[in-house]
């Protein structure tokens, strides 16, 4: 439980240069409820989003369903 008021990024942070999408995320393709496909590092390997406490301080239902907005697709 985090009651804090600073998003907890710094892993993301870390990670966002080794990523193939350095942390994008294609919002058209979010609400349109379409797969990400931004593949901004050809050198990457792995996709990167920041969700949850990571984007700022909230509940676990809110990590909950952007986590799955973002990996229903896989």
């Amino acid at each position: 439980m985090n009651h804090g008021t600073r998003p907890l990024d710094d892993l993301y942070a870390d990670l966002k240069p080794l990523s193939k999408n350095l942390g994008e995320i294609d919002h058209q393709a979010l609400v349109g409820g379409r797969p990400q496909d931004v593949r901004a590092n050809p050198a990457g390997s792995f996709q990167l989003f920041r969700i949850g406490d990571a984007v700022a301080s909230r509940n676990t239902h809110a990590a909950i369903l952007d986590a799955l907005r973002l990996v229903k697709d896989l």
